[in-house]
């Protein structure tokens, strides 16, 4: 499907079907159906659509203004350049339609929506280029509201949106404003906070299982494309009305789900719905090195009845109270897992190995424990894997120290 509609993307960049295509209307263009306005510039117009908000609007169980009230110095464990003063009236929250979903040359965003908040309400403007002539227009109008602001909120935006308009205006010879953006894009910890509990971190499975929302009539992304080729043929926005409200129903769950991140990261052990969630919690506190808050959301973790929970959250603590030099705890971990996992681990025989060989100083006590490893390895066939290999090493090396004594 795709190559056809790149195949269809060059035959218009080459002119060799028509731009315009007055006399194939088989419907309303989008100025007859969507309320919004031309907005024309030094390079050309493209159409605008604004909606505005009011911050008590209730969307994914959040009002839009908690975005407003949101502890920004939180996110800045998932957004490490994020000043200690930044103040979300500085961000877009940032989304756009594309021809393509895999981006390269030829991809163009032909519809650029764009939330901020002003005042007491929030104001969401989606650009849209009516046809290939209006990508200038489209981006200058663009990047006056990018002039105005530090960074972006995206879902996704580092890897696909923010990259692919920064090579749309190097396309057309122009320097966007906002040069070198600060960036939240929410996808990242989304990954980390849910990816244990849902099959999916698409922004439209975080809607349903996260947010709560649910929606009527949505247009899948993977059909946005060939919708979008077909406006520019028969002008009939009947679609693409419903593809302006698909990207402004991704704007405004990006809004409720930085609320819903941003207060998990503010009370871990308060906001986490359930166990997976806190260890994936835990693991962001422990890569910014809250090793305090790290410990209290893994051991919580240690009650769940999740056996796959529950032994990540012990291997992590064991590692970190390891590192700490609490041997007693890290000990207690290791040999939990042992008495509780219902599929016997390696990890803990290997690690009491070494504390007993290097701390307690009793080669017999870990010959025996690496014995058991090793035939844990043979009997669920990792007997040719470099695991099994270590493991012989270690052996012979712990007899040869046991025969010195």
């Amino acid at each position: 499907m795709y190559q056809n509609l790149k195949s269809k993307l060059e035959l218009y960049k080459t002119g060799q079907i028509k731009k315009s295509c007055q006399e194939e209307k088989t419907g309303l263009d989008v100025h007859d159906i969507i309320e919004g306005s031309a907005c024309s510039n030094d390079n050309g117009s493209c159409y605008v659509i604004e909606n505005r908000y009011p911050v008590t609007y209730l969307h994914g169980g959040c009002c839009l203004g908690d975005a407003q009230c949101a502890n920004m110095p939180s996110m800045r464990r998932v957004c490490r350049d994020l000043p200690l003063d930044a103040n979300i009236e500085d961000f877009l929250f940032l989304d756009t339609e594309t021809t393509g979903l895999s981006g390269g040359t030829g991809t163009v965003a032909f519809l650029a929506g764009a939330g901020f908040f002003l005042g007491d309400e929030f104001v969401l403007r989606q650009y849209f280029m009516r046809d290939y002539d209006e990508e200038p227009a489209m981006l200058t109008a663009l990047d006056e509201l990018l002039s105005d602001r530090k960074g972006l909120v995206t879902f996704n935006g580092k890897s696909f949106d923010w990259n692919l308009l920064q090579s749309r205006f190097t396309f057309n010879r122009m320097r966007p404003a906002l040069k070198d953006p600060i960036h939240m894009d929410l996808l990242f910890p989304s990954r980390r906070i849910w990816r244990l509990k849902l099959e999916s971190c698409r922004l439209t499975s975080l809607e349903e299982n996260i947010l709560g929302e649910y929606r009527i009539d949505d247009i899948p992304g993977a059909q946005i494309p060939s919708i979008y080729f077909e406006y520019l043929d028969s002008r009939d926005a009947t679609d693409i009305k419903r593809v302006i409200k698909h990207n402004e129903l991704d704007i405004l769950s990006l809004v409720s789900l930085m609320v819903r991140i941003s207060c998990k990261l503010d009370n871990p052990l308060g906001e986490a719905d359930g166990a997976q969630e806190l260890l994936g919690l835990g693991r962001i506190f422990e890569a910014n090195g809250e090793y305090a808050t790290v410990i209290h959301c893994f051991e919580n973790c240690m009650e769940s009845e999740i056996l796959s929970v529950k032994d990540a959250a012990s291997r992590r603590l064991s590692n970190i109270y390891k590192r700490s030099g609490n041997y007693s705890r890290a000990v207690e971990h290791w040999e939990s897992m042992l008495a509780d996992s219902k599929m016997t681990d390696i990890f803990p025989l290997i690690e009491l190995a070494k504390y007993y060989e290097h701390r307690e100083k009793d080669v017999s006590k870990a010959i025996d424990l690496v014995e058991k490893a090793m035939k844990i390895s043979s009997r669920v066939g990792f007997m040719n894997n470099l695991y099994y290999n270590d493991l012989k090493k270690r052996i012979e090396r712990l007899k040869r120290k046991a025969g010195r004594k």
